[in-house]
Parts: C-alpha cells; structure tokens; sequence
C-alpha cells in the first residue's frame, strides 16, 4: 500500500496508485530523474521508457556495513544482465534508448546513498517525490511505501532544491550503463566475450581511495579486508547462496590480503568471467538436489500465454522457445468420450459420497477449463452498465474439506491431467529447506511467489498449489495481496489465477481460513467436507479408470471453442455473462453435449453456481443452537412484526477453548461470518451479542432448529397462552354480540304479528 504525502495541497492521499497520481499532477512529462535502491530492466522499459522521453536512474544502491562490499560486487555483476539484455535485443526499447542517449543508468562511486526520490518534469512544470519507494513492482503494488509528494512550476524557487539534491547524488554516482558503454560491449563476437569485456570494465572502475575520476567505484580497503577476513573459511562460505559465493569468490580474486586491488589483472575479465561459470556449474548441481532457486520453476509447466485472441503454449515462463497455437481437432466419437469423462468425474463426486459433492466438482472444472479467460470477463465487468465489478469475478479458487474428501485427488491429479499440467505443486515445496537461497514463513513465502506470478507478464493459466494452511487466508499480507490483484484498475491484459487445496482440521487454529466477505467474494471456496461411501474396491477401481482416462484433449477443445466465443460477444450474450461468471465455459459444454444429446448429464449442476457460504458453519450453528439455554444465552423478541432471537456473547464462551484465537469474541465473530448475506439472518453485530431473524435462519439451515427452541421456550408457551386467552375472549365478545342480535331480531318479529302487519 503506497501512502503519498501531497506537499502541496498539505493533504494524504492513502492507497494511492503512484502512476495515477503522476499523471493527474503533470500533463505530458518529458524527463525522469531519479534515485532508487533497486529495480529491473522490465521495470523501465515497460513503466519508465513509455512514459518519459529522457530517464536518468541512479541504481544499484546498498547500505553500509559488515556485507556492504558483498552486496556492491553482486550489485556490479548484476551489470551484465543489463549489457546481455542490450545484446540479445537489439531491437528492444531499451537498448535503443540506452544507444541513443535518451537513457543513463548511474551507479554509488562512493559514498552510499540512501535517498530514493524521483524528479519528473515537462515544458514548464515538475513533480517530485521522496521516501521510501523503491522502482520496482512490488514497491509500487504491494509493500508498505511513503512518499512526500511537491510540484509546482520551475520557475518555483523550491524546483532549484529539487534540482540540487539530484545532482548532489549524481556528483556521487558513475556510470553504470550509458551509450558509449553499450556501444562498445555490443560488438563483441559472442557472449562469452560480452561477459569478459564488462567483467574487465568493471575492474577498471574499481578504485580503493577516490582519485577524483567520474567513471569510478570507490570499495575501501578496510571494509574489503573486513569483508574477506570474515567469509574466509570454507564453513562460513557454505552458508552462503550461490550469488554470495561468487561475490565472496570475485572479492578473493580481485583483492589481496590489506584489501587493495591487484597489480596484476591482465587477465582478470576472463578469469572473473570463468569463476562465474563455476559458481553457476555448482548451482546447476544444487538444481539437482531439488533445491528451489528461481521462483520461474515452481510456475505452471507448461504455460499457456495470450496472443491476439487466441491461446500459445510454450514450455516455461522465461524460456526463450517459440510458442505453439493451441489447436484442436477434437470431433465426433472422441469428443463424445471426452465430454462423457467430464461428466463421469462430477458423478463420482456425487455417488459415491455420503453427501453428494458433484456440484462442487462440476463447478471446479469449469472454473479450471475458464481460467485462461477469466481476466477478459474481470474487464467485460468493470465495463459494463450494471452494478457489477471486476471483483465480482475470482481470480482463485480454494477447494477446502477434511482429508481424505478427495479434494487433492480432483484439484491436484486430476486438475493436472485435465490441463496438461507437469508440475502442480505442493504446498510443502514452500519449506524454507526447499530454497537452494533461504527462505522463511511459508506463508509469505507462497504469497510473494503467487504474488510474482500473478504479475508476470502473458501467462494466463492457473498455478495450483495442495495442502496449503488455510490460516494463510487470515494473514494480512495475504488479504492485501488479493485485494489488490482484483481490485487493481490497470490490470488489463492476461491475467493468470491460482487454485489452493486446504485441509480443514476440527479445533487445529491453523485451520481457521477467512470468512470475511470481501475475501469470499474473491477467493471461491469449495466445500468437499464429505467421506466417499460404497463399496471400496468399486469406488477405488472407479477412481482408477478415471485417472487412467483423464487427459488434456477437452480443455484444449474448450480454449479453441472459447477463443470463437470471445472473438464476437454481442450485448446480449453479454447480459447473461453479467448474471453468471461461468456461462461462457458452460456455453461451450452445453454445444458440445447438445451435439450426443447429453447435456441431462450435468443440466442440474450448471443452474446456478455453488455458494460455500449456504454451507458453512450450518453444522457448528445447529450443535451451538442445541445447547442454548433460553433466557441465559438466547431470548425471543417480537421486532418488526416479526420473531427475532437474540444471540448472547456468552453462548460463544461455550465453544471457546479460552485461547486467545478462539476466545469468546473471536468465536461470537467467526460464528456471525457463518452466516450468509443473501438470506438477511442478522446485519451486525456488538460486543454483546446479535440478533437474528428466526425464519431465515431456519432457512439457511433448512431446518426449523430455532423454531423449534422457541416452541419449546417458557416465552413461546406464556405467548400461546396470551393468544388462547385472547381468542376466547373474542369468541365470548362475539357471541354475546350474537345473542343481543338474536334477541333484537326476535322482539322485532313479536311486535309485527300482535299488529297483524300485512306485508
């Protein structure tokens, strides 16, 4: 979340969207100045090169201390990414904009900086900023940022200061990459001599004392014979990660024992550049312990990327392989059998279960077959006339039960043979002993890569991740990581989504998962809470043959069929995507069964979408409900012409295990979250208690559990006696009544016959 201080108008504009804001406060800026700790060449070339005409970006900063030699070396061997950018693509916006001038990137030569500030300017205008943001992604989406905001005209005296401190940093900063520089490493005649002439380049511009000149990287003796003393044992370097072996190796090299460079470097580029392809020889090795080291290879293999309407696949996110179309020639007999495996799988879910679960499976595959879609219906949404938003539309879907429910069997075997899919993962991947480079909470750690992922440009299919905790839902990186993918309004192109699996534990905190509303209407959770019944050696060979026959050749037939369906939406097709989010993936089924007359198969299943909140906590409420006292933690009210209980706090204590998870207020909160909006039970909530409309709640229970309890009640019984009371009463009134007419009528006739009244 990125807070902005506007200096000008003295106001703070929270949440706010730093691109947005640029540009409401400086129509048509031609030039960016600016200092950062970090970012990235896509970073620039996709957020800063489109927008301003001439960038100068001081980078690759790094604090003091003990690993500040460390961190510098990696931050100038980070260079050559940069250079072999500039080398592979010639023709790209970068480089032509490193060539042309028009783009500078500046490093620390001496002094380290910690100022992160930006200076943007137009003919007559300027804006700056200054805080804590760093150009990057993450610093902008999704961490924690503040940032002082001014702007005004140059003519200002204040846009001299702005002007100054700039270049007091730039006095204190080389050159890291400019058009001189990328010129002369791009006529090598391969990479290796790529890498050697930028390795030989950086030595060049390593100095241990300031000698004045502009092109150089001041590294201290001292803090270098530190940084050596420290790391030179063999049992203090195997702590290392494999970047920080070469720059501990690369310091070795460079440096001698008092911390000054070397006399004798000739040779150096070559032998720098050879140390690197061993350190990377050894990583490869790692590789193979399945240790993880790039967050690319737990993505989706492999993965499908979006292209002018129509879907590519290629073998891996990064991979530098051409994509191939995806097609289909899916007919007759074949699609037959495929469309009739598809309907088997929500059957088996369905018959052989306790509790019928077909619906829910049903649902989960057309969400899977979907989900290369969903980012076009999220934008169709925010388009359209009618109240619905791009929220409305889940960009992750979480099947959630007890084990052995078979939740892992459909979204993770069965998921993964449905796709085409090498490589759905589990959640145990995420265990800091898996990463080859350290990591820790496994928690955060799934949240920054789905994080990664979701904004990695292209790929569109979903990454699916089993056994997750479901207390990650409840952490509040986790709530501002999805609130933010779905919320965020430039999220335009393709989108990729998510699919969890979590294992809900009966009275393990770990697997309380969020229940707030604004979480389920992003995040659709799938009940699977029931066991498999029948006869096991049946249901298993069942399972079997579903397994054996489960294949990719009906979901690369939907994304065909999909991409037609997409290429002419007319606005009344539009209306009913508006009404259902799943109707176009169950238009396509529909078409194709309709073809073998089988759509009666799974006509049931597709009437509406499962709702997980008509079913949660129906069970806790019914068991809390029975062993309510009347008067003591519940009491019957007359509100609104209607019969209303009121919910006492205390009720909860007896489902609290007096942890402060689930003390009494959490557990009054969570049980209130049970209760599903549509059916208007109860509005709100106090510290005190709720109250509840009977009716409805016995609705959503489908039950008359409440009534029940009222019936049975000492209130409902003096109720029932008022009311038998009042009916005799005005059983006795009106017969009363009755007689005086009785008698009136009787006198009438007595008179007309002693007077002989001819009528």
């Amino acid at each position: 979340m990125l807070d902005i201080l506007d200096y000008t108008k003295q106001e703070l504009i929270s949440d706010a969207d730093f691109w947005q804001f640029a540009g409401e406060h400086l129509e048509k800026p031609t030039e960016f100045r600016g200092v950062s700790f970090v970012s990235s060449i896509k970073f620039i070339e996709e957020q800063l090169l489109p927008r301003y005409d001439k960038v100068t970006l001081i980078l690759g900063l790094s604090d003091n201390g003990k690993e500040s030699i460390g961190k510098r070396m990696r931050q100038l061997n980070d260079r050559t990414e940069f250079v072999n950018y500039g080398y592979e693509h010639p023709d790209s916006e970068f480089t032509k904009r490193i060539l042309d001038g028009s783009l500078q990137l500046l490093f620390t030569k001496h002094e380290l900086i910690h100022t992160k500030m930006y200076l943007m300017t137009s003919d007559d205008r300027y804006l700056s900023f200054a805080g804590s943001m760093n150009l990057t992604e993450a610093a902008i989406h999704h961490n924690l940022e503040q940032l002082d905001s001014d702007y005004g005209m140059q003519k200002d005296p204040l846009y001299q200061c702005h002007v100054q401190m700039f270049n007091d940093n730039l006095r204190h900063a080389t050159t890291y990459l400019d058009a001189k520089k990328m010129a002369g490493f791009i006529k090598a005649k391969n990479k290796e001599q790529l890498q050697i002439n930028v390795y030989t380049d950086t030595v060049n511009m390593v100095k241990n004392k300031d000698t004045g000149e502009q092109d150089a990287v001041i590294i201290p003796a001292e803090e270098v014979k530190e940084y050596k003393d420290q790391y030179s044992s063999d049992e203090e370097l195997k702590k290392l990660s494999a970047p920080e072996k070469l720059s501990v190796a690369q310091t070795v090299k460079l440096f001698g024992n008092a911390g000054y460079k070397k006399r004798n470097l000739e040779n150096i580029g070559k032998e720098l550049y050879s140390l690197t392809q061993v350190v990377k020889h050894v990583s490869r090795n790692d590789d193979n312990s399945g240790k993880v080291t790039r967050e690319e290879d737990l993505y989706p293999k492999p993965v499908l990327f979006y292209n002018n309407g129509q879907l590519f696949e290629a073998p891996r996110v990064g991979d530098n392989v051409k994509s191939e179309l995806i097609t289909s020639n899916l007919t007759g007999d074949r699609l037959r059998e495929q469309l009739q495996l598809f309907s088997d799988i929500a059957h088996e879910y369905d018959n052989y279960k306790e509790v019928g679960e077909g619906w829910q499976a049903c649902d989960f595959m057309c969400f899977l077959f979907e989900a290369p879609w969903l980012w076009k219906i999220r934008n169709m949404y925010e388009l359209s006339p009618s109240s619905k938003s791009r929220e409305d539309v889940p960009l992750g879907v979480a099947l959630i039960g007890q084990g052995r429910t078979g939740k892992s069997t459909l979204g993770k075997r069965l998921a993964a043979k449905l796709t085409g899919s090498g490589n759905f993962l589990d959640g145990g991947v995420f265990d800091a002993k898996n990463y080859a480079l350290g990591k820790s909470n496994i928690n955060m750690t799934i949240t920054t890569v789905l994080s990664d992922y979701m904004y990695s440009a292209g790929p569109v299919n979903p990454m699916m991740i089993d056994d997750i905790s479901p207390d990650l839902t409840t952490r509040p990186y986790f709530d501002r990581f999805i609130k933010e993918i779905t919320n965020n309004r430039s999220l335009t192109q393709p989108l990729p989504s998510f699919i969890f699996t979590m294992n809900r534990r009966e009275g393990d905190s770990k697997s309380q998962f969020s229940l707030k509303p604004e979480i389920m209407r992003r995040l659709w959770y799938l009940s699977f809470e029931s066991t498999f019944a029948g006869d096991e050696d049946e249901r298993e060979a069942k399972l079997n043959d579903l397994l054996e026959r489960a294949n990719d050749q009906l979901y690369r037939y939907c994304q065909v069929e999909l991409a037609k369906f997409f290429n002419d939406v007319s606005p009344e097709t539009e209306q009913k995507i508006e009404k259902d989010y799943l109707y176009p993936i169950k238009y396509v089924l529909k078409q194709a069964m309709d073809q073998f007359g089988m759509f009666e198969l799974v006509k049931d299943y597709f009437d509406d979408n499962y709702d997980y909140s008509l079913f949660v906590g129906r069970n806790d409420w019914t068991m809390l409900i029975n062993q309510a006292e009347v008067g003591a933690d519940l009491t019957f009210i007359q509100q609104d012409g209607q019969l209303k209980a009121q919910i006492n706090k205390q009720l909860f204590n007896k489902v609290s295990d007096s942890t402060a998870r689930n003390n009494g207020s959490m557990m009054m909160e969570r049980y209130f979250q049970y209760l599903p909006r549509k059916y208007r039970i109860s509005y709100q909530y106090t510290s005190t208690g709720f109250i509840v409309d009977v009716a409805n709640f016995d609705r959503w229970l489908n039950s008359d559990t409440l009534q029940q309890k009222y019936n049975s009640s000492e209130v409902a019984r003096d109720a029932q006696k008022v009311n038998t009371d009042a009916k005799v009463t005005e059983l006795l009134t009106r017969l009363t009544e009755a007689q005086e007419k009785q008698a009136h009528r009787h006198g009438i006739f007595s008179w007309l016959k002693r007077n002989k009244v001819n009528l």
